[in-house]
């Protein structure tokens, strides 16, 4: 999860992490409407032109349904029919305007991401009305591996992560904003210098609305305000960046598949999924989501300083071999000092989700105080 209002209870008409869900995806499935060949504009079910070769060569027909994972946002499922390899499909179980975005836009991003960073999309259905499920979702191929636990994570790993970074940003983007489907994939990029901080206050303003009660009871107001100082401290280098790339947007542990592999160097290919977050952005907003000093739960990597430098100096490195690399991104001093304004941002947007959901979620009341403790630290708040 990364930098955005918690979301909210939704309580949809079937659960869709729920037995019932898979057999309504096998259903779907096997009468060939889960994923159908777009024939016309009215299609409900749309393939994304670029990548219809993805496409498995039978749309219908039996299939195995397994529960893939369950995200802050969305259900998992994979589908893996009887003649073709397996897709996944991803359900919302959060009501559509608590999502980041259209799904549409995630559809868009994966249709520009270099071959091996991660799924390829297939197709997508956003009106629930006219979904064969009853709900949205997006269908790309299957991923394989596993992620990591944080504290498994070694040097090798950061190295891989680094080479993974700088392969996706290799594509450019003119701006912070959503990719769209079609021949203009960046026609919704707001013109002119981007505003972090604009987005920040809207974000906090929202939080404080929805979440009052729960940010007044746990003290929260001090890590608001702080992390607003330190995205005001980097808004003249945000507005000033001569150079955004396309944007994972939530990198963190739990979007990142490792295969064991006999052809890479190192004996793993490394991947991502889930990307709901992505679009044009700054590049260093990826980089600090992955972890750093402000840790907590299965998302963040706990790394010294050491280790957060030389991360940064492969990634440098890898972003050289990929291309020219802007200003904004060869400059390690500016960079991790965006870094440190971003992991504010989004380390202070989860900890008051985790605050809202630690009264009914076990695992989120014991990654409380460890967010909170860290990012205490980091923002220099007195937290006793």
């Amino acid at each position: 999860m990364s930098a955005a209002s918690p979301d909210r209870h939704h309580s949809a008409l079937l659960d869709p992490a729920s037995p019932a869900m898979g057999e309504r995806l096998v259903d779907a499935w096997r009468t060939g409407t889960l994923v159908m060949p777009l024939r016309d504009d009215s299609s409900p079910v749309r393939l994304p032109g670029l990548h219809k070769s993805v496409l498995p060569p039978t749309l219908s027909g039996p299939a195995r349904v397994t529960l893939a994972g369950v995200g802050e946002r969305f259900a998992a499922w994979r589908v893996s029919p009887q003649e073709n390899a397996p897709v996944i499909v991803r359900i919302p179980h959060v009501a559509p305007d608590e999502l980041h975005q259209d799904l549409a836009h995630e559809i868009a991003a994966l249709t520009l991401i270099p071959p091996e960073v991660g799924p390829d999309p297939i197709a997508f259905h956003d009106d629930p009305a006219t979904s064969p499920i009853g709900h949205p979702y997006v269908v790309t191929t299957d991923v394989p591996g596993t992620a990591a636990a944080p504290a498994a994570w070694t040097s090798a790993h950061l190295a891989a992560h680094a080479e993974l970074l700088a392969r996706l940003h290799s594509v450019p983007a003119p701006g912070r904003g959503p990719v769209t489907l079609g021949a203009h994939p960046w026609a919704a990029v707001p013109s002119g210098p981007p505003s972090l901080l604009t987005e920040v206050e809207g974000e906090i303003a929202a939080w404080r609305a929805l979440h009052g009660q729960v940010i007044a009871a746990h003290g929260l107001d001090r890590f608001l305000d702080a992390a607003h100082e330190r995205v005001a401290a980097v808004e003249p280098q945000i507005a000033g960046l001569d150079g955004f790339v396309l944007a994972h947007g939530d990198l963190c542990a739990t979007n990142i598949l490792w295969e064991r592999t006999e052809d890479d160097a190192g004996g793993w290919r490394v991947r991502c999924i889930d990307l709901e977050w992505a679009q044009g952005d700054d590049p260093a907003r990826d980089l600090a989501i992955i972890g750093g000093a402000v840790h907590g739960g299965p998302w963040y990597v706990p790394l010294e300083e050491e280790a957060v430098d030389a991360f940064i100096g492969a990634y440098a490195r890898a972003r050289a071999e990929h291309g020219e690399v802007p200003g904004s991104a060869a400059d390690v001093g500016a960079l991790r000092e965006r870094m440190r304004a971003w992991t504010a941002y989004e380390r202070t947007a989860m900890l008051v989700h985790v605050a809202s959901r630690a009264t009914t979620r076990t695992s989120h009341r014991r990654v409380l105080p460890i967010l909170r403790g860290t990012l205490a630290a980091e923002l220099g708040i007195a937290d006793g």
